[in-house]
């Protein structure tokens, strides 16, 4: 007999990322890839013990054995394909992103404001490169749809009372009211990140009805269009001036407190929304705008861990009285409390835990689930609203006459490298890649529980793999900005830069000059820094190739071992969805397929960050090459 602290919960049951509660969803995992799925695969295999047919066996992938750039050519038009299947599906109203088409294990038939957001962000980059009008019908819709939303009384208020905050909604864009983590302030963020870009744009092109439109319908609105019509983009800035400050759930949906992601998502929707507003007249709402955004720059200071050099993903923990859905010692809610619990020790006992059990007390914990503060989060941010500041260029101080800048892709490239070193332990599949200097398969962050269904071991994410390479082919781009700099500049290599690019390109290390020297343009390791980059990137982007689903398919999660497989046990028999066995229309899904995806199948958002990296990839090599740098073709990892 001892004495065992145990955690015991008040308040609501957790949520944990996009799954509904336990008592709503009622199905438990019980294995993910680890030891149980092995017993529950020869239950399916011998087609006893289930009553149900075997699982359909997997087929070789021809995909993964083409040419990167074969594969890039074709995976692209079918992202783009099936991220339009998933924006106004039938069944749901004009204007809605649905996450998945998945409708149990898991369910994501919901629309959520910061995936729609960052998902219509390219059906705008696109729009604005070749003005196609399906892209503008749509846009059209999604800001109907997106008003119609603001406007509904939801858990987390009203229209003028926080209810802009709130999380997903069904796909009639009624609010979802059961428990979750709420409010997620990113969400409205990356919502004017996306229209206040339409805005501008629409704008500039001088088109009269199109300048009438963005007066109308995004900023400010008018009164006699609807009740209390304020505009998208000016409702949106109104409610992130008044609430930037205070706690909220990241984007995971898992923790409350200040985020690094959440932050910068808000600093850059009301510095193009004061952008905005100015253009428009506006000029009372723009300066408190840019004020607000002003009043963030010294929380993101507090994120950057100088010890350890990472950028921490979390900062001041919410434990507030009137959260719902919330972690228990993780959010704005009831506070866990260590109770001693009187229990004889039992080895059999322990040993059988299920994995649920061991993941809620892992993020019962006072680290929150976080110990290493890792989170590719930090990663994300930069390309959904970093882009063209300092936290998206490695070449700033360039310029410096004293301390350089705090704000530089410097410290995120560090954070980078450590989560790579981190996950190549974590996942089985990354076993040999870094010692071979090759890219890794990213997840969200190396402690993660989440399987894609329920509690137990998380598996890597395509969107955190090909957002990865994404950032590294926006490296490139600021470096070649450089290079073809009229004016003599050089890229101070201080002891974090000098570090990082050798920890991260490891042939490079001995071509670099010293720590805190300078390198020129003209330097032979500036060239080949500029490859290294793009041969990185590329080695991202074929590790998604090589655990890319059947036609392309790209689920939320893939397997942590890289071996396709069926269903984990669930109750009463249920599929997971990303082992159905689905036609590409959706039909059928009645029996089990051995695939490699896991959780959400055909997540709009992995199919989005594909998009945006191939984009992304295109720019770097076309860039680097008008600067004179020679750029190899795919390197396959």
């Amino acid at each position: 007999m001892h004495k065992i602290l145990r955690f015991i919960r008040l308040g609501p049951k957790p949520v944990r990322g996009k799954v509904p509660p336990e008592d709503q969803q009622g199905t438990k995992p019980q294995g993910a890839g680890d030891g149980s799925d092995k017993a529950a695969g020869q239950q399916k295999k011998d087609g006893q013990a289930t009553g149900k047919k075997a699982a359909i066996k997997a087929e070789a992938n021809p995909l993964v054995k083409l040419p990167l750039e074969e594969f890039i050519k074709r995976q692209t038009p079918y992202a783009w394909e099936r991220l339009s299947m998933n924006i106004h599906p039938d069944g749901t109203s004009p204007g809605c992103v649905v996450a998945s088409p998945s409708k149990a294990l898991p369910d994501y038939w919901y629309q959520w404001t910061r995936d729609s957001a960052v998902c219509e962000r390219v059906l705008v980059e696109r729009f604005v490169d070749e003005g196609r009008e399906q892209d503008w019908k749509s846009l059209q819709e999604y800001i109907e749809a997106s008003r119609i939303m603001q406007h509904k009384e939801t858990p987390s208020g009203g229209f003028e009372t926080g209810g802009l905050g709130e999380v997903k909604f069904f796909v009639d864009c009624e609010p979802f009211t059961g428990p979750w983590g709420r409010p997620q302030p990113d969400g409205p963020g990356s919502r004017v990140v996306t229209l206040a870009t339409l805005a501008i744009y629409l704008l500039s092109t001088g088109d009269q009805t199109k300048v009438d439109y963005v007066k109308r319908a995004l900023y400010p609105g008018h009164p006699s269009d609807g009740i209390e019509f304020a505009g998208v983009v000016k409702a949106d800035c109104e409610y992130l001036v008044g609430s930037w400050s205070l706690r909220g759930f990241d984007l995971w949906e898992e923790v409350s407190g200040r985020h690094f992601y959440t932050l910068l998502t808000i600093r850059t929707g009301l510095f193009l929304g004061a952008r905005l507003a100015s253009q428009l007249g506006d000029t009372p709402a723009s300066v408190r705008y840019m004020a607000a955004a002003d009043e963030i720059e010294p929380y993101l200071r507090r994120f950057w861990d100088d010890e350890r050099e990472i950028l921490r993903v979390t900062i001041d923990f919410g434990k507030d009285a009137d959260a719902v859905g919330s972690y228990s010692g993780t959010a704005d809610g009831p506070d866990t409390i260590a109770v001693s619990v009187e229990k004889e020790e039992d080895p059999v006992t322990e040993s059988q835990a299920t994995a649920e059990e061991k993941a809620k007390k892992l993020i019962a914990g006072e680290d929150h689930g976080k110990s290493s503060e890792l989170d590719v989060a930090v990663v994300l941010a930069v390309l959904h609203a970093g882009r063209g500041t300092s936290w998206s260029r490695i070449t700033t101080g360039v310029d410096a006459v004293a301390e350089p800048p705090f704000e530089t892709a410097t410290k995120v490239l560090a954070t980078l490298v450590k989560l790579m070193d981190s996950m190549a332990v974590v996942y089985p599949l990354n076993k040999g890649r870094r010692e071979r200097g090759a890219a890794v398969a990213l997840g969200r962050y190396p402690e993660d529980v989440y399987d894609g269904v329920g509690l137990s071991i998380a598996h890597p994410w395509y969107l955190c793999t090909t957002g990865a390479a994404e950032f590294l082919y926006l490296l490139v781009g600021d470096l070649v900005a450089m290079a073809r700099s009229p004016a003599t500049t050089m890229l101070p290599l201080t002891p974090l830069l000098h570090s990082t690019l050798s920890r991260l390109l490891p042939d490079l290390a001995s071509q670099l000059p010293a720590v805190n020297s300078a390198l020129a343009p003209s330097h032979p390791a500036f060239a080949s820094l500029v490859r290294g980059l793009i041969a990185l990137g590329d080695s991202f982007v074929a590790v998604v190739q090589e655990f890319v689903g059947q036609n392309g398919h790209l689920s939320e999660q893939f397997e942590r071992d890289g071996v396709a497989r069926g269903s984990a046990a669930h109750e009463n028999g249920a599929l997971e969805d990303s082992k159905r066995n689905y036609a590409e229309d959706w039909t059928g899904g009645d029996q089990e397929v051995e695939a490699i995806g896991r959780g959400a199948r055909d997540l709009s958002w992995s199919y989005a960050a594909w998009i945006t990296c191939i984009d992304e990839r295109k720019r770097a090599i076309v860039g680097a090459e008008r600067a004179g740098f020679t750029v190899g073709k795919g390197v396959q990892a």
